[in-house]
């Protein structure tokens, strides 16, 4: 992280804050205190605490799935031709109402280079992130003490990489898109404040084949030319120039707005603010509303203070015009998806965008008021950072819930049971596994595995000797491997298989589904949490579940494997009321 400690000729302190530490006795501890809190040491470390979020991110994207998500396979047929070359003109093709031009070619570069894992995907929107944060710390306002201007940085990276945005991260396909959006939205509006137009509207053209809410930067970079007393041309030229490219992107995206019966003035307002105030909730969007709205009223306050029109402030006012006008996008686009539906994860950065520059711009302006309460100051940043991050924890654990399924899908691929997955994946007319398998694609490279350290897809099992485990015998408390069937869906020629099974004292490895002679059909995933299974006996762990997918077909086993190596079998079926009798 770059550090905001650079500039020699900058004061440590506030005015006034000298006088303050005279009144302390020479050598006491409270004089001690606060110098520490002026000094650039304070500011260098609070910077480094703001890596703090993006390895909690890191950690996040390690544990997420290989396999890419939904929207990946239907944007990777349309830009990678049947021998695994790059289709350019699929690059232009609208993905969900996007045009994504860049971020599928972040998308190609990873399946050609690194397999197609998206957890690198994931790594490179950290980084992405953290450019973001690097570029923002440009625009803080110079008139700051450092110590408060370095608990921007953490703010600003705490909201960033805030648990509420998992999605962005762990879906990492999306964050491509939407995070390298907002980096060069952001990079044109520095160029903007500083009067450097031609590199501003070229960076905005570019984040126009990024993704939709780029678009809000046409209106942004009016503003700002407005702030700085332009021409009026160059006034003008942003909003033509963005209205163009929208009327152009509606004439190709005819549902790009909503148009069902919830397409009111009233919910387009409610969908505004619940985008806006999200970051401050938790999972409630009627709070989302109230905190959107005290935050457009914010900027209707702020812009009645003269202190708030300051030429260091006008990033800060364009930005927040950014994320204001992306609010608005998502909430006339997804109206009629209904009144939750903007407290979705993948929403997040669109609120930081919001929130952040008034933050600023509040806290900039008290201190030109109140210099010395600057360490307040610092102090409101940094909890503000903190409080944001932390309210996702129930939106980061819906998106891990989601997350914990995923790989079953690498199965189904790989043995040949796309359809098993409705929309997840592609029908088999799109010709993705083609695609896949030319490209050396996951899960078709050597990376997949059913994680069980052997046997594998194709490989048969000897089930002479083995037994047959069942529900669990000696009361509430397990004496022996058991485990059972308790739901099988049948998809157009394969099914799914779920359960839960536990060696007690000798923990499962994995689980695979075999064929009456064997041989090893079907896996997925076997450490799914089963809290009701937990409840029901003692001393079974909750990630007892399993999940599995297969051929249609009769006979099919269920093995399970112990740590040990040891083996036990079930039927493939939900046993009926008798059998659990």
């Amino acid at each position: 992280m770059t550090s905001t400690v650079t500039d020699k000729s900058e004061p440590d302190s506030a005015p006034g804050e000298r006088a303050g530490e005279a009144s302390a006795p020479a050598g006491t501890w409270r004089q001690r205190l606060e110098r520490f809190t002026t000094t650039r040491w304070l500011a260098r470390l609070i910077e480094l605490l703001a890596l703090v979020p993006a390895a909690a991110m890191t950690i996040e994207v390690a544990k997420s799935p290989r396999l890419h998500f939904v929207d990946y396979w239907y944007a990777l047929v349309r830009f990678v031709n049947m021998d695994g070359s790059l289709n350019f003109g699929g690059l232009f093709k609208a993905s969900n109402e996007h045009l994504i031009a860049i971020p599928q070619l972040l998308y190609y570069g990873d399946a050609t280079l690194f397999g197609g894992d998206q957890r690198i995907l994931g790594y490179l929107d950290i980084l992405i992130a953290l450019a973001t944060v690097v570029l923002i710390r440009f625009a803080i306002p110079r008139s700051l003490p450092v110590v408060v201007r370095a608990s921007i940085v953490l703010a600003s990276s705490a909201l960033i990489f805030s648990l509420h945005g998992l999605h962005n991260f762990t879906h990492a396909m999306s964050g491509a898109a939407w995070l390298t959006a907002n980096l060069i939205s952001v990079g044109t509006l520095l160029f903007a404040v500083k009067g450097r137009w031609g590199p501003a509207w070229g960076m905005a053209l570019l984040g126009s084949i990024t993704y939709g809410t780029a678009f809000a930067v046409w209106p942004s970079l009016a503003l700002v030319a407005i702030l700085r007393k332009e021409p009026m041309w160059r006034r003008v030229l942003p909003l033509a120039l963005g209205a163009v490219i929208v009327a152009g992107w509606m004439s190709v995206n005819h549902n790009a707005a909503g148009s069902g019966t919830e397409s009111d003035i009233g919910t387009a307002i409610y969908g505004l603010f619940a985008v806006i105030g999200k970051i401050w909730t938790a999972n409630n969007t009627g709070m989302a509303v109230f905190a959107g709205a005290i935050i457009v009223a914010g900027y209707a306050a702020m812009a009645t203070v003269k202190a708030a029109k300051a030429p260091e402030l006008r990033f800060w006012w364009g930005l927040g015009c950014h994320g204001f006008f992306g609010a608005a996008m998502i909430a006339i686009s997804r109206i009629d998806f209904g009144l939750d539906y903007s407290q979705h994860s993948r929403y997040t950065s669109v609120s930081v965008l919001a929130s952040l520059p008034l933050l600023v711009i509040v806290g900039t302006v008290v201190h030109r008021f109140a210099a010395r309460h600057w360490r307040k100051v610092a102090v409101a940043f940094a909890v503000a950072g903190v409080t944001g991050f932390a309210l996702g924890v129930p939106t980061a654990d819906t998106v891990r819930a989601e997350n914990a399924d995923h790989e079953i899908k690498s199965v189904g691929l790989r043995a040949g049971y796309p359809n098993a997955f409705g929309w997840a994946l592609p029908p088999t007319g799109h010709n993705l596994v083609p695609r896949l398998e030319v490209l050396g694609h996951y899960p078709f490279n050597d990376d997949f595995t059913l994680g069980c350290g052997g046997p594998e897809l194709g490989d048969t099992i000897d089930l002479t000797g083995v037994e047959e485990i069942g529900f669990p015998t000696g009361g509430r408390t397990p004496a022996s491997p058991s485990g059972v069937v308790d739901l099988v869906e049948e998809k157009p020629g394969s099914r799914l298989v779920w359960g839960w099974a536990t060696g007690v004292k000798d923990p499962v490895r994995c689980t695979v589904l075999v064929d009456s002679s064997g041989k090893v059909v079907g896996g997925g995933v076997s450490d799914r949490v089963r809290s009701d299974i937990a409840q029901q006996y003692l001393g079974i762990n909750a990630d007892t579940g399993f999940g599995m997918v297969g051929p249609d077909e009769d006979g099919l086993r269920v093995v399970v494997i112990l740590e040990s190596g040891a083996k036990r079998w079930m039927p493939a079926e939900v046993p009926d009321d008798e059998d659990q009798k």
